[in-house]
């Protein structure tokens, strides 16, 4: 990524002897889009007097909620297993008691955002109170686009700045000599995490998709040539 200094006919580039002389600045850059795709973070949980008798009622309720997101069009690929295990049961001492008490994490990726309200009345008829929502964030399907768009616009403000301070110097903008990228945050739209007391209360469930942003920050070095007409005696 090559640049010419621009250094006029009839003028020569002077560096002097020394450390080169260089600018070091900070571009910032960030690009919008609004979210497609909505992210849920599912579980289950089912007691049982025994640890087949658990991992079996919990196995049950994940069957449900596949069998449900399948009739509003959800992919296979969309939906998996996060973590599944069994435990004994515990009173409110820290006691053990009689029982297992069985656990299924599920993934659930909603590709048509306004059918969010359904898929989770779905989801809570199919599992009724042994469901629990951790987490909807709405996000992109693909962010890669967002985050060129945010690169381009970092390294836009970072060259502006350079442009200034060689002006300012006296001088012109020489060759990019580095490139470093800083952070990509990805703000998203998490909402808070709900019980699963929460399912009784999923009827129409509005959801608003705002925008996602993407942030980039890099950190850009360019030389810069001091330019003295040729009469003039070096520094």
């Amino acid at each position: 990524m090559q640049e010419s200094d621009g250094a006029s006919e009839g003028r020569r580039d002077h560096r002097g002897r020394g450390p080169r002389r260089r600018i070091d600045v900070v571009g910032a850059g960030r690009a919008s889009a609004t979210p497609d795709v909505v992210r849920l973070q599912l579980g289950v949980r089912a007691d049982g007097d025994d640890v087949a008798g658990a991992l079996r009622l919990a196995g049950g309720h994940v069957s449900s909620i596949g069998a449900a997101a399948r009739e509003h069009g959800i992919a296979a690929v969309d939906i998996s297993s996060t973590g599944a295990g069994v435990q004994p049961r515990y009173d409110r001492e820290g006691q053990p008691t009689r029982g297992y008490q069985a656990f299924h994490q599920l993934s659930v990726v909603v590709r048509v955002v306004d059918d969010l309200s359904a898929v989770v009345d779905a989801f809570s008829a199919a599992a009724g109170n042994a469901l629990s929502i951790d987490s909807i964030s709405l996000d992109l399907a693909d962010r890669g686009p967002l985050q060129v768009q945010a690169r381009d616009a970092a390294f836009a403000d970072a060259r502006a700045k350079a442009e200034q301070y060689a002006a300012l110097a006296g001088g012109q903008l020489g060759p990019v000599l580095t490139v470093a990228e800083g952070g990509s945050p990805r703000p998203g739209f998490a909402r808070a995490a709900m019980a699963s007391g929460w399912v009784e209360q999923a009827k129409s469930m509005p959801v608003e998709s705002g925008e996602h942003t993407v942030g980039v920050t890099i950190a850009v070095t360019f030389a810069l040539s001091i330019v003295l007409s040729d009469d003039a005696e070096p520094g």
